[in-house]
């Protein structure tokens, strides 16, 4: 693997499941610590990736932040915004804005910007309330015996999403 020109820093950018579809996380633990450039050029890296691989005609590009309103976060959020927001204004970005980790398994942006710190807080959340969530759909079908022919009848659909779940 070559490093790609002008690029200073990769992210490492799972695709994750979506109530729309998925979402590309770019950084979700390469690098803990980052400038607003890094940031910069993951969103440049993701919305390739979107657009070539994911088929996403115009992504929508977010930036996880604390909250949604552009005041939110701390300097390298803000700076990072700033920067986004201006490539987005020149058309070299769909800028959506800030997104809070709440929205991006709802599918509230197709790229999610993010250091990898905060990147993997997420990914790893989502995981786990991925695996809290299947471990109370077993034991509720594990009840008696309706709830058994229940999950029999249910078991192609239980399948998908244990599928669609499994990181």
């Amino acid at each position: 693997v070559k490093r790609i020109r002008g690029v200073r820093r990769a992210a490492m950018g799972p695709v994750l499941p979506t109530a729309t579809g998925r979402a590309l996380l770019c950084d979700c633990g390469a690098n803990a610590d980052c400038t607003p450039e890094y940031l910069l050029q993951f969103a440049y890296l993701g919305n390739f990736y979107a657009q070539r691989l994911m088929g996403v005609e115009k992504p929508r590009v977010g930036l996880l932040n604390i909250g949604s309103e552009p005041s939110k976060g701390d300097t390298l959020r803000h700076e990072t915004f700033a920067l986004l927001e201006e490539a987005g204004r020149e058309g070299r970005l769909n800028f959506i804005g800030n997104i809070e980790a709440r929205d991006v398994p709802l599918g509230g942006a197709d790229v999610v910007v993010a250091d990898g710190f905060s990147g993997n807080v997420l990914l790893k959340t989502i995981e786990g309330t991925a695996k809290f969530m299947s471990g109370m759909m077993k034991d509720m079908f594990k009840r008696n015996f309706l709830t058994k022919l229940a999950a029999l009848a249910c078991r192609s659909g239980i399948q998908d999403f244990k599928k669609k779940m499994d990181y």
